[in-house]
C-alpha cells in the first residue's frame, strides 16, 4: 500500500499530537547534555594507563608520589605525566607538592574520584572474575 501525501501529513501530525512524543521530547533534552558529559568521561577514562592510576589510587587509599606510580603502571615518565596532568586538570587528583630535598610530589585521589572509584573497581573485579578474552 502506497502512502499519499495527505497520509503522511496526517501521521505526522498523530505523532506531534502524541502524548509520549512530548515525555520524549522532554527526556530527549534532559538526557542529551548527560550523555554529552558521560562521553567526555568515558574518553577522558578511555585515554593509556588512566583508569589504572586511578586504580591504584584508590586500591593504596593514601597519596603517592609519581616514580611510584610510574613503576606500579609500567610506563612512560611522558604518559604517566600527562595523565596525572588531565586528572588534576579534571579535578579527579589533587598534586601536593613536599617541602622535601629534593622536591618530591605527591598525588591523592579527590571526592570526585573516589564517587567513581566502584565503578572503576567494579570493572577490574568483572575482568578478573570472567577471565574474559575481549577482542
Amino acid at each position: 500500500m502506497r502512502a499519499t501525501h495527505g497520509s503522511a501529513l496526517n501521521l505526522r501530525s498523530q505523532i506531534e499530537t502524541h502524548p509520549h512524543t512530548e515525555q520524549v521530547a522532554r527526556l530527549q533534552q534532559e538526557c542529551d547534555p548527560v550523555f554529552a558529559r558521560v562521553d567526555k568521561l568515558l574518553a577522558l577514562l578511555n585515554k593509556s594507563k588512566l583508569l589504572h592510576i586511578l586504580y591504584l589510587l584508590n586500591a593504596k587509599q593514601r597519596p603517592m608520589r609519581f616514580t611510584e606510580l610510574k613503576q606500579l603502571v609500567d610506563s612512560s615518565s611522558t604518559t604517566v605525566s600527562r595523565r596525572l596532568e588531565e586528572l588534576e586538570k579534571n579535578g579527579l587528583i589533587t598534586r601536593r607538592v613536599v617541602g622535601t630535598y629534593p622536591k618530591t610530589v605527591e598525588y591523592n585521589m579527590t571526592e570526585d574520584a573516589r564517587c567513581l572509584a566502584p565503578t572503576i573497581q567494579s570493572m577490574y573485579d568483572w575482568i578478573v572474575e570472567r577471565d574474559v578474552a575481549l577482542v
